[in-house]
């Protein structure tokens, strides 16, 4: 797989995950305000904290795989 193939599919994966999580993560994060009220201390801060799980795991996910896949 050349460089090029390979970081436009990461760059595509990451497009995807990015606009699934706009739309996701407004009604995540209210069901997550209102199962654990006394830890939420601001919605934005929640926001961001899930979105930047996701992301990190999807992104580390895809990188492993396609470690493997190339060894």
């Amino acid at each position: 797989m050349s460089r090029t193939l390979a970081i436009l599919i990461f760059w595509a994966l990451g497009f995807a995950i990015g606009s699934a999580g706009y739309l996701m993560v407004p009604n995540a994060v209210s069901w997550l305000g209102n199962v654990l009220p006394e830890i939420v201390v601001n919605q934005a801060v929640l926001g961001s904290i899930l979105a930047g799980i996701v992301g990190s795991a999807v992104s580390t996910f895809a990188v492993v795989t396609w470690a493997n896949k190339a060894a």
